[in-house]
């Protein structure tokens, strides 16, 4: 047993690149990008100015390693004995762009960054000082992101370690020796007591880093946006399977409890549930997915086609059922940055909960962990599905970050009725009307104030009929003597400024940018 010692490392929170070849890194013009909305993403960062040049593996590797910060306020790591030693290695087998075909992303991974500061993430593990030295615990965290990534069992992993093909060169990286590697139960145990917000840490770190490298933009990167706007962010949920298959639909993490007499849910609601007084039910009740606890049961109906389809049959019955599917598990929110430079996403993982929470809970706590994760980034604009449409995400958005709202419109029953319309003076759009029922136009978005200006331009002078009216209301009328606006002192006509909400402190369907 080799035994090497890991010296002590201080804790750098944050880390500052002031030479970054990415901070020149600009985006092509608004007329070019229209013409190339057509080409596919991996097209037209090929023309973007100084791409290829910037991130051939040449001028990449001189550069090498990528540095990272530690994130998270883990506790410092002391110097110990180990059977392992992760440390970052020059990349000697790769000298050029046509050394890189055959290699995936985690190898690349491996030879881009220096993960030691991530080694008091996973230290933390460490809960007693008796037994045999241990191995790295960088080593055994990064060999488990290996078999993550591959997709590998614990067994799978240690074979692949010992493999005469591959083995050698994942141990030398991970900073095993290949004579004394981890058995799969250490693997298995370690993930166990790995708790999710280090891996979370790990992901923030890898964020700061590129943001500290000018890679991941912290502002827009919109072609003619002035320097300091704040960039876009767009949100979305994704359904996770659970382990386990769902046996009852109405299980909650209750039912894993221990305990004959928890109250059931499902005979609560009138089915025949499980009365729980058997000894099959003493530690947990035997209908329960005890390995996901915290699984609930969904069904998602709807579609996420406009309400305009030309798709729609016209016969009722040839219409279809709608698209819904059943889902036993979990629901995890993404925050993604868009990248205009180089047409990407940049994707972080949000709130993870039951299957059951609804979308638009999450959005602010998600929100608010990212601003927190990552102070220098600076939000202009969120968009999101009509699923974030309420009041408290929409006053969120203009109060709490000061961005514009350009998030789908959650409508209600009704609202295309003239009679609403012309009452509330807006309509199922969220377009201001003048008091005869005339659409105002907008006249630009006023970014400091985050209010948004609306012009009626005297339409009612050329437009005989308003475009809003009810009924029984006569098709020609002569507005100009009845509004106090159609006359040459006002050539601007009618006007209204719309900011949080509408004058009458609705908020629902008020969006910055029409």
């Amino acid at each position: 047993m080799k035994l090497s010692l890991i010296p002590a490392m201080a804790i750098v929170p944050a880390i500052e690149i002031k030479d970054s070849p990415f901070q020149g890194l600009a985006s092509c013009s608004r007329a070019e990008m229209a013409e190339r909305r057509e080409l596919p993403a991996a097209e037209r960062r090929l023309l973007v100015p100084d791409f290829v040049k910037l991130f051939r593996w040449e001028a990449i590797r001189s550069r090498l390693p990528i540095k990272l910060p530690t994130p998270g306020n883990p506790p410092a790591w002391d110097d110990r004995l180990c059977r392992s030693y992760y440390r970052w290695l020059p990349p000697e087998d790769m000298q050029s762009n046509a050394e890189l075909v055959g290699w995936d992303d985690f190898d690349m991974m491996l030879r881009l960054f220096d993960f030691t500061p991530w080694r008091p993430f996973f230290a933390w593990r460490f809960k007693s000082q008796y037994g045999p030295p241990p191995f790295d615990p960088l080593s055994i965290g990064l060999a488990s992101f290996l078999a993550l990534d591959r997709d590998w069992d614990w067994a799978t992993l240690v074979r692949e370690l010992h493999s005469p093909e591959r083995g050698q060169g994942y141990c030398q990286r991970l900073g095993f020796e290949q004579d004394d590697l981890p058995t799969p139960s250490t693997f298995r145990m370690a993930l166990r007591n790995t708790d999710l917000a280090w891996f979370n840490h790990c992901q923030t770190s890898l964020a700061q880093g590129l943001m500290a490298y000018n890679l991941i933009p912290t502002q827009s990167t919109f072609p003619g946006d002035p320097p300091g706007r704040g960039g876009s962010i767009s949100t979305d949920c994704q359904l996770i399977a659970a382990r386990s298959h769902m046996i009852c639909r109405y299980q909650t993490p209750q039912c894993c409890q221990p305990g004959p007499k928890r109250l059931c849910p499902a005979r609560e609601d009138s089915k025949d549930g499980c009365p729980c007084d058997t000894d099959a039910c003493r530690k947990h009740c035997q209908y329960a997915t005890f390995l996901d606890p915290d699984g609930a049961y969904v069904y998602c109906s709807g579609s996420n086609q406009p309400k305009a389809n030309p798709n729609q049959p016209t016969q009722p019955q040839d219409k279809k059922p709608s698209p819904g599917k059943h889902h036993f598990g979990y629901k995890s929110k993404s925050f993604n940055i868009v990248d205009d430079r180089l047409s990407m996403l940049w994707s972080f993982t949000g709130p993870f909960t039951p299957a059951n929470r609804n979308d638009h809970l999450l959005t602010i706590p998600g929100f608010d962990a990212l601003r927190l994760n990552f102070p220098s980034l600076k939000i202009g604009e969120v968009l999101g599905d009509a699923g974030e449409g309420y009041d408290d995400i929409l006053r969120y958005v203009h109060d709490d970050l000061q961005a514009s709202r350009t998030i789908r419109l959650r409508y209600h029953e009704g609202d295309d009725a003239a009679l609403t319309c012309l009452k509330r003076n807006y309509d199922a759009h969220g377009t201001p009307l003048c008091p005869l029922g005339y659409r105002l136009a907008s006249n630009g978005h006023d970014y400091q104030r985050n209010t948004t200006k609306w012009l009626c331009h005297q339409k009612c002078l050329h437009q005989a009929a308003p475009d809003i009216r009810l009924p029984d209301q006569p098709q020609t009328q002569l507005p100009q003597q009845t509004c106090a606006f159609a006359d040459p002192a006002h050539p601007l006509g009618f006007s209204i400024t719309v900011g949080l909400d509408f004058p009458d402190g609705s908020i629902r369907l008020v969006r910055d940018i029409p």
